[in-house]
């Protein structure tokens, strides 16, 4: 009997690691890391130190020495966490792509590694540079992000690699004929099947995740397809680092907690009921100035007349439910900017306009209405045919709109002295930019700019010789800011309506202008200038007269003095 004692302590051991952890506690349920469902390509070698592999079902998908399941996924592939736990390792640091035997991170490249409540252990390896979302000592539930998937350490190509231990030892999570383990799976399915999503317990609570308009929300990552933003504030332990408020387009929306970002419109996101130490005070959604959108924040429901969107975080007790981002779209389309204007609402009074219309666009897109104008005389013309000849052209590229936008110019005439640009992802740095915004078209036409450099080319021609002396404040634009008439005062008006280089011209007396100046002072804020008016040129005559007059008096007072 004494012989046979080692034996039976031999397979009591191996019965207690086939059952699961020795801790007295119930065995952690796990669901699979990876949605949806990957094919698993190579599972654990369970033949030990042997030659060759057996994957759990006794098969060959597997290789020799291999201590865990890997599920070949695209870079950047969510990793979420297989059962509730607490993270007691993370590694961050190795290159995305890594190669077969590289050391990084122990050979796992960047990871995280979990401790569930049985005392067993996950770990997830081969991660994305910087992608980790979760830090040392963190409580995670089951079903939460860790980080994205990616080729680091010792890997051949982008694949999770799943790893579970038990004892401190490495095991099979599958149960088969060859694993000699427990199955560890909510739902294992047949072989050689990916495991079930479903998480150990009650169900998990609603999907938080929304879509309102141009906007979405989700509580558990990006939403596919959009472009979002990070709603994290690290002093909050309530799950907020997987929060993301997403749009449909790129309108480069920014998310600060440490108050107000300049030179943007910011939205403050305040919950009354969480804590000081939760630092919501300082958080802030900000917008470009562009963005023809007005945000408003309630933390008591929808805020009547404006579309809103539910930030809602089920892991955080301080009244998320009611939390809502409310916006109205601004459908007011005209734009200044410098000598241009941009309507969609028909051309811009005293302007010169060139209508954008595009034949291709449909008439609930509302294109025949909408014009860029100019300063009288600057030639504008657009084509919807490619570029005009013997003309500057800029095209008006929109990617997202499938209404043959790749042909339509805006032109200039040779010479004009300005040079266009166009974007059609917000103004250009240090460029003067006028928006074009068209907002009953759905195809991002909100964040489209017609920039320029440069100014029209000033003709002397014509002028009197010293014209080029004259003081650059002098002149005067259409666009002065007090609307009045404007004139160059180097080539004065005929007194006698009639043109030409010297017609009028009174060289022998004196400028009118200089006695009228003080009986007409110059109007504040203009250029000190003021031309002859109808009433002005009546009494010229007269002036004329009076001055021949006098000097036929002094003359004839000479002559009897000299008598």
């Amino acid at each position: 009997m004494t012989k046979r004692i080692p034996q039976l302590l031999g397979i009591a051991l191996g019965l207690s690691l086939a059952l699961g952890p020795a801790t007295g506690l119930a065995q952690t349920r796990h669901r699979r890391p990876i949605d949806p469902a990957p094919a698993l390509s190579y599972h654990f070698d369970n033949n030990g130190g042997a030659g060759g592999c057996s994957d759990y079902n006794c098969g060959g998908r597997c290789y020799d020495g291999h201590s865990g399941t890997d599920m070949p996924v695209p870079l950047g592939t969510t990793v979420r966490a297989s059962a509730d736990g607490v993270v007691i390792a993370t590694n961050n640091g190795c290159a995305n792509y890594g190669s077969v035997g590289n050391t990084c991170g122990g050979r796992c490249g960047n990871y995280v590694q979990l401790q569930h409540a049985d005392g067993t252990r996950s770990i997830y390896c081969h991660m994305m540079l910087d992608s980790i979302a979760v830090s040392r000592g963190q409580n995670v539930g089951c079903g939460a992000v860790l980080g994205r998937s990616a080729s680091s350490g010792s890997s051949s190509g982008p694949h999770l690699h799943f790893g579970w231990s038990s004892g401190g030892v490495s095991r099979d999570p599958f149960n088969g004929r060859c694993s000699g383990a427990r199955n560890v799976w909510t739902v294992q399915n047949a072989y050689p099947a990916s495991p079930g999503a479903d998480c150990e317990g009650p169900p998990p609570p609603p999907p938080c995740i929304s879509r309102v308009g141009p906007f979405g929300w989700n509580c558990a990552g990006p939403i596919a397809g959009m472009t979002c933003t990070q709603i994290a504030e690290p002093s909050d332990p309530h799950t907020w680092t997987d929060n993301y408020f997403c749009s449909d387009s790129d309108r480069q929306l920014r998310f600060s907690n440490a108050g107000p970002i300049a030179g943007m419109n910011c939205t403050q996101i305040a919950e009354s009921s969480e804590p000081a130490a939760h630092t919501w005070t300082d958080n802030f959604l900000c917008a470009p100035t562009w963005l023809p959108y007005r945000f408003a924040w309630s933390s008591a429901g929808p805020i009547a007349g404006m579309q809103c969107i539910n930030w809602a975080e089920p892991g955080d007790p301080h009244t998320w439910n009611d939390n809502f981002l409310c916006w109205q779209k601004d459908t007011n389309c005209l734009r200044r900017s410098g000598p241009f204007a941009w309507s969609c609402a028909g051309p811009v009074a005293g302007m010169e306009c060139v209508a954008l219309a595009e034949s291709a666009e449909p008439a609930e897109h509302t294109w025949p209405d909408n014009f860029v104008c100019g300063p009288a005389g600057i030639g504008l013309r657009f084509s919807s045919a490619g570029p005009i000849a013997d003309m500057d052209c800029t095209a008006l590229a929109e990617g997202s709109d499938p209404h043959t936008w790749g042909d339509n110019f805006l032109c200039l005439p040779r010479g004009s002295g300005y040079t266009l640009r166009w974007s059609s992802a917000g103004p250009i740095a240090g460029a003067n930019c006028l928006q074009i915004y068209e907002p009953s078209d759905p195809h991002t036409w909100e964040d489209n700019f017609l920039c320029w450099s440069g100014g029209p080319v000033v003709s002397d021609a014509g002028a009197p010789s010293d014209a080029a002396e004259t003081d650059a404040s002098s002149a005067t634009d259409s666009g002065n800011a007090d609307g009045g008439t404007s004139f160059d005062a180097s080539v004065p008006t005929p007194i006698d309506g009639s043109t030409g280089a010297d017609a009028g011209m009174r060289d022998a007396l004196p400028p009118i202008e200089e006695v009228w100046i003080e009986e007409h002072p110059p109007i504040q804020g203009g250029c000190g200038c003021r031309a002859a008016s109808s009433t002005h040129n009546q009494r010229a005559p007269i002036a004329i007269a009076s001055l021949i007059a006098l000097s036929a008096v002094a003359s004839r007072r000479k002559q009897r003095a000299r008598r």
